[in-house]
């Protein structure tokens, strides 16, 4: 049993791998190829197989987010997120909220569902997706104008905070009522001050380990390893966000000069590439695709909405303040708004805590997830060019 299950991981991994990057040639997203080998090989297969838990499936998902946002974090150089740092917090904090409202109000409107399950599904599916970002302009090559790059990068990567207090803020509103919104937002505050101290802090630590203690090549990423373990427990026992202090971790590090920096780097690269393997492996096992079949023209609705609706109304209100990104930069930014595995990992919550019509969020979710990744992954380079924010395009900004 348990062997004849890791020759399948292996394998599993392998495939994903080796057809990922076959696929490539052809415009095929790596991620949706893993996503689909994990959807096809579970639930209402060919075979007996059955897949639900959903509760270890989101901590495990939770912790491999962790390593790709930290691996984000590590290999950005703070001395090109700074000058973006305004126009990143703007959009992965007010435009995320945006995004969920407009959401919300055609749910409500348009599908008939209650309220708190139709802002529910916009925090769901409200944050882009910092695997799905990060993988596609690495693997692509997409390099563009005016530090767009940092600034989708840096939205992708601390966006995550804030979908996931509206995601928990509307569980509890809908488990209870009487909750009042003003201890939620402090709770918020108290989260992201918690990650954001902790990170820093403890990245700090770590950081003199690094540099007073004569380490081995092999023992730095292994030390700088069991930090984001760390981090993540911590965050989760004083009820901080794991996802900024991993990010802020990520970045203190990052600006750090230590010995060894490429050879961690390179680890974390691929330990990235195998959280994020696994973790759309193990999100399409949990799906069932006879569920699909119910909620796919739903999902294509909200999928609509999102691109066209609410993710430009989000990042152009966002923006607004910031005179020197121009219309075509604005619309770049709103194209790449990229759902990857974080909404199908925050539409696991609903379930986990026995939300009604959870079932409907999560599929939901999947089928944003899919259509976004095969739409908008696929015609990143063509929107590049066409807006003009290709560094090899003569356009200017």
């Amino acid at each position: 049993g348990f062997h004849y299950m890791l020759v399948i991981l292996g394998v599993l991994i392998t495939v994903s791998i080796i057809g990922s990057r076959f696929f490539l040639r052809f415009g095929f997203p790596t991620l949706l190829f893993t996503l689909l080998i994990g959807m096809l090989l579970g639930n209402d297969a060919y075979w007996e197989f059955d897949y639900n838990y959903p509760r270890p499936t989101l901590l495990l998902s939770e912790i491999a987010l962790c390593f790709i946002i930290f691996s984000g974090g590590f290999q950005s150089r703070w001395n090109r997120i700074r000058p973006i740092l305004k126009e990143g917090l703007m959009l992965s904090t007010f435009g995320v909220l945006l995004t969920t409202l407009v959401v919300g109000v055609v749910g409500k409107y348009l599908m008939g569902w209650d309220w708190t399950i139709a802002l529910l599904m916009g925090a769901v599916v409200s944050s882009t997706d910092a695997a799905a970002v990060f993988s596609i302009f690495e693997t692509r090559k997409i390099r563009l104008k005016n530090n767009l790059s940092e600034i989708l990068q840096f939205e992708s990567a601390t966006n995550d905070p804030m979908a996931f207090f509206l995601t928990m803020t509307l569980v509890v509103i809908h488990q209870n009522p009487e909750t009042g919104l003003f201890s939620q937002i402090l709770m918020f505050v108290w989260s992201m001050g918690i990650g954001l101290i902790s990170g820093f802090v403890i990245s700090k630590l770590y950081g003199l380990i690094i540099t007073k203690i004569r380490l081995k090549k092999g023992q730095n990423p292994v030390l700088i390893f069991g930090m984001v373990i760390l981090l993540y427990a911590v965050n989760s026992v004083v009820v901080g966000s794991a996802f900024v202090a991993v990010y802020v971790a990520g970045i203190s590090l990052g600006m750090l000069e230590m010995k060894y920096k490429q050879i961690n780097e390179y680890f974390f690269e691929g330990y990235s590439w195998l959280m994020e393997t696994i973790l759309f492996l193990i999100l399409g096992l949990q799906m069932y695709l006879t569920d699909l079949r119910d909620v796919w023209i739903e999902g294509l609705v909200i999928s609509g909405v999102l691109i066209f609706l609410a993710r430009p109304v989000g990042v152009y209100l966002s923006l607004l303040p910031f005179k020197w990104l121009k219309t075509t930069a604005k619309s770049y930014i709103s194209w790449v708004g990229l759902r990857g595995a974080t909404p199908i990992v925050f539409g696991l919550i609903p379930i986990v805590h026995n939300i009604p019509f959870a079932d409907k969020i999560f599929n939901i979710s999947f089928v944003v997830v899919l259509s976004s990744i095969l739409l908008q992954g696929m015609s990143l380079e063509f929107f590049g060019k066409k807006f003009g924010v290709n560094v090899q395009d003569k356009i200017n900004l």
